[in-house]
């Protein structure tokens, strides 16, 4: 399986950095040059309306005609440039041109209230920018509009706006090259709090499980740092327990392997045959007991394996009990084991994980098994409560004192009674199930003698599938 390829958290902040800055730029030159253009544009129009109203102003009425006698001012306020060209034209309403270029016809729209106009143009070739004054005169008594357009090429215009364009560009350009430089080492200053996390988990020896601690550590790697030490916390935790396990584990079971070594040496040097079927006997026991305890120790260990991977779906706690009680068949043909449902626990739905449940249930029942004595009937119920739903296992052996009732729940920890061939596990597996599931274990004594062991769960079904299903129920 092909691994991701890794990248940099720096890197994709620089180049997302540089990504922004570049737009940022790109809009502000966009801006920029629509500005520059408009602002050429408006200081030349001022000057070209200007020209048209003082050739208007000139407008007069001789002999039934209109004259105009265009004054040198007109154009000399134009500051015209080396390259800049200036026409004009007079005309009426008529169409007819009263002085200057006759074919300077520029299609002008006058804004309504407004005897002022501007508008682009091409004349001759060459594009220019037109103003245009109109005045409405009376010749003869009659109302005629006469129309002043002064048209200006645009070269002057174009100066100025590159010009405007230069002096505002060269600092966006400064400002640009200088946040594109900075990025990386504004990045390389923010992301310091990171390598120095790094440097002091490389600095950790393999046995230091201590927190980290959150002085000085930014408010977003917080977070990070907490999640980090409760994992180191579960770690610590998880190795303290197996080391605990295997301590316990090892002495639990050297002393019956010690003895079945001790039994087996006396066996083979026994002659007399009643004391060799004793012996062997005592072997047989000794084997049982290492054999539960050896089991009791997988189980352990492998429902403490699920618990940490907290996987959980919805199981039938009916059915599930019915298997179990199946399967305890299989071990002890010869005891009397009855099972029972309770209506309003019919069809019960827990979340959970179904091994680590089943093996909560079966330990139950092998220590009623195991204690009680073996004409008498081992009760196996599965009912509703307040809180949910639970399971029950009743028995009719010695019980349990109350001084030991919270003790036993303990791993390798036993009641005063040791007859039996218990290990000390079977009800801290219970009570470790119980509590991944948000349960509990609960020992009470049976009215007559017994001892009623329930493991507690909340009725909590996950939606989106259904129920995980065991063996039909049984009785016997």
């Amino acid at each position: 399986m092909t691994e991701p390829a890794a990248y940099s958290i720096g890197r994709r902040l620089a180049l997302w950095g540089a990504l922004s800055v570049a737009t940022f730029l790109t809009v502000i030159a966009a801006i920029v040059v629509g500005f520059a253009e408009r602002a050429a544009d408006g200081a030349y129009d001022r000057l070209l309306i200007a020209s048209a109203l003082s050739v208007a102003d000139a407008i007069q009425i001789a002999d039934g005609s209109v004259t105009v006698d265009v004054p040198t001012t007109a154009f000399s306020m134009l500051a015209i440039g080396k390259t800049d060209r200036v026409f004009h034209r007079v005309f009426d309403d008529t169409g007819a041109t009263v002085t200057g270029y006759a074919d300077l016809d520029v299609a002008l729209r006058f804004p309504r209230g407004s005897d002022v106009a501007t508008a682009d143009g091409v004349f001759r070739g060459f594009p220019v920018r037109v103003a245009a004054n109109r005045r409405l005169i009376t010749v003869e008594g009659r109302p005629r509009w006469v129309t002043v357009a002064m048209a200006e090429t645009r070269e002057s215009r174009e100066m100025l706006a590159a010009e405007i364009r230069t002096y505002a560009m060269v600092p966006l350009i400064v400002v640009g090259i200088a946040a594109i430089v900075m990025i990386p080492l504004s990045i390389r200053q923010v992301l310091r709090p990171v390598a120095a996390l790094e440097r002091a988990l490389e600095a950790r020896g393999s046995a230091d499980l201590g927190p980290l601690g959150l002085a000085g550590v930014p408010t977003e790697i917080a977070p990070l740092v907490r999640t980090l030490d409760h994992f180191v916390d579960r770690l610590r935790t998880t190795l303290e327990r197996n080391r605990d396990f295997l301590a316990e584990a090892a002495h639990q079971i050297r002393t019956p392997l010690a003895s079945l070594m001790s039994m087996a040496e006396v066996a083979s040097t026994e002659t007399d045959p009643s004391e060799l079927r004793d012996q062997v006997r005592r072997i047989r026991r000794n084997a049982e007991v290492a054999t539960r305890i050896t089991n009791q120790l997988l189980a352990d260990a492998a429902v403490a394996n699920r618990l940490v991977l907290g996987r959980g779906e919805p199981v039938r706690l009916d059915r599930l009990a019915a298997e179990t009680v199946n399967d305890a068949y299989a071990y002890s043909a010869d005891r009397s084991i009855r099972f029972d449902v309770a209506e309003d626990a019919e069809g019960a739905v827990v979340s959970g994980d179904p091994v680590a449940l089943r093996e909560a249930i079966r330990n139950l029942l092998d220590n009623a098994l195991a204690y009680a004595p073996p004409s008498e009937r081992v009760d196996v119920t599965v009912r509703r409560t307040d809180d949910g739903h639970c399971v029950e296992v009743i028995d009719r052996g010695p019980g349990i004192p109350d001084a030991d009732k919270a003790r036993v729940l303990g791993r390798f920890e036993r009641g005063a009674d040791r007859s039996g061939a218990g290990s000390g596990l079977g009800l801290a597996i219970v009570a470790r199930v119980a509590a991944a599931h948000g349960g509990r274990v609960s020992l009470r004594d049976r009215p007559g003698g017994g001892l009623v062991a329930a493991i507690h769960l909340p009725a909590r079904p996950v939606p989106g599938g259904p129920a995980r299903d065991g063996a039909a129920p049984s009785q016997r």
